[in-house]
């Protein structure tokens, strides 16, 4: 459980680091399998023997609502009414299930905005998405 703390506390400065725009547009410091394309989802969720890069998933996607908890909690509206809702992770096959719909009806997006549509499903509060660009 120390794990999940820490790679909570982990996102939680990433995603609330300053960030550079040079143009701007709005970038964020993300990594793992949530920078995923649905794409690439895709093809790895239908690949023989790839339960350890789907439990990658799984995991980064935990990693990532526990963030969205943790920020909830530090919030400065927390206790107000227009707090953040914080939002329990489903298990793991449902969790892989709501990405894989998700990215069916939208190819063209990402493991992280799948994620964030999620939290939204579960009763979160999710104001935008995240694009990242084809590398």
């Amino acid at each position: 459980m120390k794990i999940y703390g820490a790679v909570a506390v982990l996102l939680v400065a990433l995603f609330s680091a300053p960030t550079e725009a040079a143009d701007k547009t709005q970038s964020l410091g993300i990594i793992g399998t949530g920078t995923f394309s649905c794409e690439k989802f895709t093809k790895y969720d239908g690949a023989p023997n790839s339960s350890g890069q789907m439990d990658l998933v799984v995991q980064w996607a935990w990693g990532f609502i526990t963030a969205y908890n943790f920020r909830a909690a530090f919030a400065a509206t927390y206790q107000d009414d227009d707090a953040p809702n914080p939002v329990t992770p489903p298990e793991a096959a449902s969790l892989l299930l709501f990405i894989r719909e998700y990215c069916e009806k939208s190819p063209q997006s990402n493991v992280a905005t799948a994620t964030l549509d999620l939290i939204g499903t579960l009763g979160g509060v999710v104001t935008s998405s995240i694009n990242m660009p084809k590398k």
